[in-house]
């Protein structure tokens, strides 16, 4: 059996959990109102306090087909050596069979293919030991991939299919700001997964993107916040390499101010 964690009530998850055809899953939910349901066994619970194997979190924004378990259950059965699993996104490119981390890095980092937290499904035990949280205590989605990964690819279950509709974000400065900020967060700390000597781009493309992110933050900060902000990453560190990062920073802000214009 496995668990379906909704971290809020959504009458369109549970109305397409009910027409699963394998019934192999309970679903917990983590806030909201739970109501009896004479298809589904739902209570309340958050993916912390899931008892069964494995898990998967589905958000608002995800809509399961009905073999959406079926498939899942079978790719856990079948290939038991895996402690996270993928479905694939329906219209989207799919992952390969066997997603090492750094395939798993230009895939979802560098954005090739949408990956949320929905698609991916969890050893239970290892999400426990091995998840990764944000500064307000909640689930740092690529993190907690990367570290529950670590050790294994990630397997892709076979004609998995999930609709997925990314929830739409505020537009604001502060929060284009906000969003920036997570992806420099989300650098840094794949710095420290990968190190410097097995980082998957080469110290080129590596500070490249950072300084492309790095100046999508101008002109909200000044040009001097930009350089202490791209002097923090340690690809940056050292005579010759800050040298390069302030190079990089300041191709970016070029292209920055004419896409400003």
């Amino acid at each position: 059996m496995i668990a379906i964690v909704l971290p809020k009530a959504d009458e369109r998850i549970l109305s397409a959990l009910s027409l699963q055809k394998c019934k192999d899953f309970k679903v917990y939910v983590t806030t909201g109102k739970v109501e009896e349901d004479p298809v589904l066994d739902v209570q309340h619970g958050s993916w912390s306090q899931v008892k069964e194997e494995v898990l998967c979190i589905l958000e608002p924004g995800a809509l399961p087909d009905p073999g959406f378990v079926g498939r899942i259950v079978k790719a856990v059965r079948r290939h038991p050596d895996f402690d996270v699993y993928h479905v694939n996104l329906q219209g989207e490119k799919a992952f390969p069979r066997k997603t090492p981390a750094k395939k798993l890095f230009k895939l979802a980092v560098l954005g090739e293919v949408p990956a949320p937290l929905s698609s991916f499904v969890f050893r239970s035990a290892v999400l426990r030991s091995k998840a990764v949280f944000k500064a307000d205590g909640t689930l740092d989605p690529f993190p907690t991939v990367f570290s529950c990964a670590a050790e294994r690819p990630v397997r892709n279950v076979w004609r998995g299919q999930l609709d997925w509709k990314a929830p739409e974000s505020a537009t604001g400065p502060m929060d284009l700001d906000r969003r920036v900020h997570e992806k420099l967060d989300l650098l840094k700390w794949t710095e420290d997964f990968f190190g410097d000597d097995d980082y998957p781009l080469s110290v080129g493309d590596q500070l490249k993107l950072f300084a492309t992110e790095v100046a999508k933050l101008y002109p909200s900060y000044s040009v001097d916040d930009l350089k202490e902000l791209m002097n923090g990453f340690q690809v940056a560190q050292g005579p010759v390499r800050k040298m390069r990062a302030q190079s990089a920073l300041k191709s970016a802000l070029k292209k920055r101010g004419l896409e400003l214009q």
